[in-house]
């Protein structure tokens, strides 16, 4: 809900990880990415670089099943990765590598002005034309959400700082629900992807 997430952004990150079933997927996640990195790193920036549902993503998307697999530990067999927080863990992997050569030109963009997205069929088309509004209406602070270490007090000023872009980009009564580290993965994953885009990538 428009309300609900706009609400979480001006109060940022909670103080603490009560949600030990959440906070292991996260974890989980990251560590899978940095393997299939490793692995596949060809796909893994496909991936990172391209818009859900394209050609372009499905195809890198298949091409990792096997790279995916093999980086699943028995232990994680049961949690339900998302290959959208996959994109989003690949983006800001990247932006921060090189000592944070592409988050530094990433928080350089020009901004964009907001428009209020319209909203397709697709949760994560939405989810992605969202938060490509919000990060490139505000890319300097979206490039310090991304740099901040999570639950960090500078993560949650970040939030805050993007709920102005935020209002500005949801349709209005929009009813669309993401947690907080989705926030961050599909900010990180449009500045990756803008970056993308002007290289040519």
């Amino acid at each position: 809900m428009m309300g609900a997430i706009a609400g979480f952004l001006l109060s940022g990150m909670p103080a603490t990880n009560d949600a030990s079933g959440l906070m292991s997927r996260v974890d989980a996640t990251r560590s899978i990415a940095a393997c299939v990195l490793k692995r596949d790193r060809t796909d893994a920036i496909a991936i990172a670089g391209s818009e859900p549902a394209t050609p372009r993503f499905d195809k890198a998307a298949g091409r990792i099943d096997a790279p995916l697999t093999a980086c699943l530990d028995p232990d994680m067999r049961s949690l339900l990765i998302r290959i959208n927080d996959l994109r989003g863990v690949f983006a800001e992997t990247l932006l921060k590598e090189a000592d944070g050569g592409a988050l530094a030109r990433a928080r350089a963009l020009p901004v964009i002005p907001p428009r209020r997205i319209e909203l397709g069929k697709s949760q994560v088309a939405n989810d992605a034309a969202l938060f490509r509004c919000v990060a490139g209406a505000d890319p300097q602070r979206a490039a310090s959400l991304v740099e901040a270490a999570p639950g960090s007090v500078e993560e949650a000023s970040a939030f805050r700082g993007l709920s102005p872009a935020l209002q500005s980009c949801v349709p209005a009564n929009a009813a669309m629900q993401l947690k907080a580290f989705q926030v961050r993965l599909l900010v990180a994953a449009s500045l990756y992807g803008r970056l993308a885009d002007l290289s040519g990538a």
